[in-house]
């Protein structure tokens, strides 16, 4: 277990005994034996309080490897499929975007023409908000596709 290893580690380095470390945290002896054989864990608490008596991280406590070592690309929300679906939610949010605008220019040039010029609306200014609500709507659906299928 990386959480004992490191915690032995860290004693020894520290020059410690497992006495002198649990009269620290005023812990028993078998309960820091315990630690570092791995039959218990210390709790989160216990954990803090470990960190800072052996002048460590929390984190560099119980990682079972070299956080030095790690890049953002290491971790797993950094993968091709993540970054992907980031994408295609940023496409998916201008698109909607969009549709609000066609919507809203339309409801202003169909307000404008029945109160101002006190006519109709013309008949291609409703088949062109149409087309592009439905090109994007279609659009937006090809989207949501497929980030169902990146989940």
């Amino acid at each position: 277990m990386a959480l004992g290893d490191n915690i032995k580690r860290l004693r020894e380095e520290h020059s410690l005994t497992q006495q002198q470390l649990a009269d620290k945290l005023y812990v028993s002896r078998q309960t820091v034996c315990r630690w570092e054989n791995g039959s218990r864990c210390p709790d989160l608490i216990m954990a803090k309080r470990l960190a800072m008596e052996l002048d460590t991280s929390l984190d560099e406590l119980i990682s079972d490897e070299d956080l030095k070592e790690f890049t953002k690309n290491d971790l797993p929300f950094h993968s091709d499929i993540v970054k992907r679906r980031k994408e295609l939610e940023e496409k998916q949010k201008r698109i909607l975007e969009f549709i609000q605008l066609v919507g809203g220019i339309f409801l202003l040039v169909s307000v404008f023409c029945r109160i101002q010029l006190e006519i109709r609306v013309p008949g291609w200014c409703i088949i062109l908000a149409l087309c592009a609500e439905a090109a994007a709507f279609s659009v937006r659906y090809f989207i949501s596709r497929k980030l169902d299928r990146l989940y």
